[in-house]
């Protein structure tokens, strides 16, 4: 082989490897800064340049153009490091302007959305006329549950569920439009109204399921009928805010009594007429009739605590993590962020418990105290459903207990607020007719 062809031979060897360095170097340059700098031509190269009659000055000369290459990569690598260094400076500044830009704007949104909030419930609020009325309807509203009630059960057990879901569907609408003038719908996707929805679930389009029948059951009886304490409903007639709490706590169990019950509740002493009575509400609600017997302690733990794990993850997924900068930022309240908010008082045992592991664990740790609350709550509806004047008996301590606290409103707070209230709306409507 002549000398001629080794160094083609050399040549056509190391040209690949240059020029797919060079092209590296270059794609690189585009995807940093999309600019690319005039490259070193290997095609500029010529094979006479290479040719020696001296092996050893072809070593050279080859070992040279390496180096020299090699030296033009590194400097154009440190020029895109450069120019690259720079663009992500300026791209950073950008950013954080225009992220600033739309901090700004979200902040002035917000503004004009508490502002809008607060002229709705101005406007709701105004008139001391339109005050008056609402809660003299409120009033009439829970007189007349607390009386109309009681009578619809003992003597028409049967008419319980409609006279329920008729009420619920106009006082939750009423709520939800008041709630939401205030920023305090959120509060809507609570446990009670989810325990509300499964109760209404089960009357008009599963009737004839036991498993949420029995879920119902424990869960109108457990969380909900025990929230009467635990979240202090007070039947305050005139209020429409407190007498739709209380509904919401204490019909849910009036209903599952009224149907679990409704053979006891219809009982005649001249005759028996119990079977009777049975054939109707099994026909009616096909859910008692499948269910042989007495409920076992482990259904009542299963079903419980899977309505409540459904409720949680919903609860979880569309409010704390879909919603969770509305309720930060203050411009949504609910009930997790407000009793763990300890600047409207004293620290009590769910915010200790809930920062037991710092902030950063407050929500896990809030859900976790919701859970054994589930769980123990719904331990007596075992008892509950076996007896019937315990299950009567529990329902008159719920009732008792928020007529108590209504009794501790009227005395304590009502007498002052609700005279300075109307006095101050009297005042305004004289100063804008002047």
């Amino acid at each position: 082989m002549s000398k001629k062809e080794e160094v083609e031979e050399v040549v056509q060897s190391v040209t690949p490897i240059l020029v797919a360095a060079e092209r590296e170097v270059l794609e690189e340059g585009k995807e940093k800064k999309k600019v690319v700098e005039d490259g070193f031509e290997l095609d500029d190269w010529t094979i006479s340049e290479f040719i020696s009659e001296n092996d050893f000055d072809m070593i050279d000369m080859l070992s040279d153009a390496l180096e020299q290459v090699s030296n033009q990569l590194d400097e154009k690598q440190r020029e895109f490091l450069v120019k690259s260094t720079e663009w992500t400076t300026k791209t950073r500044d950008s950013l954080k302007n225009q992220t600033k830009k739309l901090e700004d704007q979200r902040s002035r949104i917000q503004e004009l959305l508490v502002k809008q909030y607060h002229k709705i419930d101005k406007r709701m609020n105004r008139d001391a006329k339109t005050v008056q009325l609402r809660d003299k309807i409120s009033f009439v509203v829970g007189v007349g549950n607390a009386c109309v009630a009681p009578a619809l059960a003992l003597r028409y057990p049967n008419s319980i569920p409609l006279y329920y879901s008729v009420q619920l569907v106009v006082l939750v609408i009423l709520r939800y439009v008041i709630y939401r003038s205030r920023r305090w719908h959120y509060f809507i996707f609570d446990i009670c109204y989810f325990v509300n929805c499964m109760t209404m679930l089960f009357l008009w389009v599963f009737p004839h399921s036991s498993i949420l029948f029995l879920a119902t059951f424990c869960m109108t009886n457990g969380p909900v009928a025990w929230a009467i304490i635990t979240w202090r409903n007070s039947l305050v007639f005139h209020s429409l805010d407190k007498v739709t709490s209380v509904f919401i706590h204490i019909f849910p169990p009036l209903v599952t009594y009224c149907i679990r019950w409704m053979p006891e509740l219809q009982k005649d002493v001249y005759c028996e007429n119990q079977s009777f009575v049975t054939s109707y509400r099994n026909t009616r609600f096909p859910a008692l009739g499948d269910i042989e017997g007495d409920i076992t302690f482990r259904q009542v733990m299963m079903y419980s605590t899977t309505a409540y794990v459904i409720w949680q993850s919903l609860y979880y997924l569309f409010i704390m993590v879909g919603r969770k900068d509305k309720v930060e930022s203050g411009l949504r309240l609910t009930s997790y962020s407000w009793l763990l908010d300890d600047t409207h008082g004293k620290k009590g045992f769910i915010q200790n418990t809930a920062f037991m592991f710092g902030a950063k664990w407050k929500a896990e740790m809030f859900m976790f105290l919701q859970l054994v609350y589930n769980i123990v709550t719904s331990i007596p509806t075992f008892f509950i459903y076996k007896s019937f004047y315990l299950h009567t008996g529990f329902l008159m301590a719920m009732f008792a207990v928020s007529v108590w606290n209504g009794a501790n409103y009227y005395i304590e707070v009502f007498s002052r607020r609700y005279i300075s209230e109307i006095e101050n709306i009297k005042a305004e409507d004289l100063k804008k007719t002047k």
